[in-house]
């Protein structure tokens, strides 16, 4: 069985935040109940699950393939191919 959306989007917070101790303590959960949702034992609640999206999110636009943390992104057009 692959691993869910909530198990794969935890894993990704964790490895942000730096292990799943300290996602733990951002998310102000107990590490035995990350590790069940990161082990899909159970789905986390759907506020701790957005603030794991919101970590991932934050960790991948933070780490932007050169572009300047303030910079808009390039505008796109989705007419022509890139």
């Amino acid at each position: 069985m692959a691993p869910s959306v909530y198990s794969r989007t935890l894993q990704k917070a964790a490895e942000a935040a730096g292990g799943q101790k300290k996602l733990a303590r951002l998310l102000r959960v107990p590490i035995a109940e990350l590790e069940k949702w990161i082990g899909d034992k159970d789905e986390p609640p759907m506020s701790i699950f957005l603030k794991a999206v919101d970590l991932v999110l934050d960790d991948t636009t933070s780490s932007g393939a050169g572009s300047d943390p303030g910079e808009p992104p390039a505008p796109r057009d989705c007419a022509t191919p890139p």
